[in-house]
């Protein structure tokens, strides 16, 4: 049985979506007003990757709530969930950094715990057969089988741990990660473990669609791929003044909008072609059966 989201999730996910956009534009085009909207200021590189990063979170969201498919919308909600934790987590160990009777601060740790739960709900209530049925007329109703070529896969899977080696790099090391980071103008340990947060969250979606024999599972993290891929690419042309990597690891760091725009690309083309009915059928009830 296919299992579908709760109005209420999807209403909320839908309205910190919206303010997500504001400010995730807001950051990428006028890097200067990071003092209004973020509890520490960043050089405008690092806040236009910031404002990237925030604006994955757009296509990941209203796919998975316009779909309304869990099977499709797990590894959306495990990236967006591991994103959230992340960031509360570089928070609460620079909690020096936030005023108390800050708005930024409330929005920064109220907003993230709101969404770390409306983010883990469908995960746990799945696991437990808490969600109702889907909807037989919402989008992508049969499954489609997937068989990549094992190279993909374990390309996809291989890069995925890179990520998440990485961002626990960056969540360590702090500020002895700058030899990793590409921003002429410095990198604090505050802004090193925020950016873990996106770097983790990609790689656990990266590893789990390797996993995937659903296409369906793959469709949403691959245009979430395609968008990071070409608005990280943004950012740093509109920085290109700031941008200076250290060393070879910073230069595949700057690399990486390019590598996952392409990951993406592949994902979206790697569809199976339609097959007859019969066929059709045959492939659902095997999935379902794998499932």
């Amino acid at each position: 049985m296919e299992m579908r989201l709760p109005g209420w999730v999807r209403s909320i996910i839908a309205i910190s979506t919206l303010m997500q956009l504001g400010f995730g534009v807001t950051l990428l085009f006028e890097p200067s007003r990071v003092a209004d909207l973020w509890p520490w200021p960043l050089p405008p590189l690092s806040a236009r990757l910031l404002g990237a990063s925030a604006l994955v979170s757009i296509p990941l969201a209203f796919l998975s709530i316009g779909i309304n498919r869990y099977r499709m919308a797990m590894i959306p909600l495990v990236m967006m969930l591991t994103y959230r934790v992340l960031q509360l987590l570089a928070g609460i160990m620079h909690i020096d950094r936030f005023a108390a009777n800050s708005t930024i601060t409330l929005n920064y740790f109220g907003g993230g715990l709101l969404m770390l739960t409306v983010f883990a709900y469908p995960l746990i209530a799945s696991s437990r057969g808490g969600l109702s049925p889907a909807s037989p007329e919402a989008p992508f109703p049969v499954p489609i089988l997937w068989r990549p070529h094992p190279s993909l896969r374990d390309g996809i899977a291989f890069l995925g741990g890179m990520l998440i080696v990485l961002g626990l790099a960056f969540l360590f090391l702090g500020g002895s990660a700058k030899l990793l980071w590409f921003d002429a103008k410095g990198m604090t340990p505050l802004t090193a473990r925020l950016f873990a947060s996106p770097l983790i969250g990609l790689g656990l979606g990266l590893a789990l669609v390797a996993r995937a024999k659903d296409w369906r599972e793959v469709m949403i993290p691959a245009v979430g791929l395609v968008t990071i891929g070409v608005l990280a690419t943004l950012a740093l042309v509109l920085s290109r003044d700031s941008f200076a990597p250290q060393s070879p690891l910073a230069w595949f760091m700057a690399a990486l909008p390019l590598v996952l725009l392409v990951i993406g690309i592949l994902l979206l083309r790697s569809r199976p072609k339609p097959l007859p009915d019969a066929h059709a059928a045959a492939q659902g009830m095997r999935l379902r059966k794998a499932a």
